[in-house]
């Protein structure tokens, strides 16, 4: 029997899940208890039109995603910074310094997509890179002055 699970069962399957089980199964246990109902052409077109439009969502997202990395390609964004004597930073330049220069220069970005490799403790140029979807990456400089 096709069953549309309700929740996580374990050992078969996850929430929103269609499976074939066993119809004592089905009937005695899974249905009885509310952790599936009985998957007949109804529930199938329900989900079928539901992972279309998940689908959807995420190209759209994508689209977007690729779209804000063309924007930020190349670009410049300036850091003003306290400096001690020796030229060096009090502090460091932080991705939430950096997504707020981006965001400021009206493209949206929030700190948790940006990629550091080094800490940034000097003045001078540094490239920044920023993971906005999976497989979108923009790569743009920040000046810190």
């Amino acid at each position: 029997m096709k069953i549309l699970l309700l929740q996580d069962v374990k050992g078969t399957g996850r929430k929103g899940d269609i499976v074939e089980v066993n119809d004592g199964y089905a009937k005695n246990f899974l249905i009885k208890k509310n952790l599936a109902k009985q998957a007949d052409s109804v529930v199938l077109r329900e989900k079928a039109s539901q992972v279309a439009s998940q689908e959807r969502t995420k190209q759209l997202e994508r689209e977007a995603a690729v779209k804000k990395a063309e924007n930020l390609k190349g670009k410049t964004f300036v850091i003003k910074a306290k400096v001690g004597d020796n030229g060096k930073l009090f502090g460091a330049i932080t991705a939430k310094e950096i997504a707020e220069a981006v965001t400021n220069a009206g493209i949206e970005v929030d700190k948790k997509q940006i990629i550091m490799d080094t800490n940034i403790k000097n003045l001078g140029n540094y490239p920044i890179e920023a993971k906005l979807y999976s497989g979108v990456i923009a790569r743009f400089n920040v000046v810190v002055e």
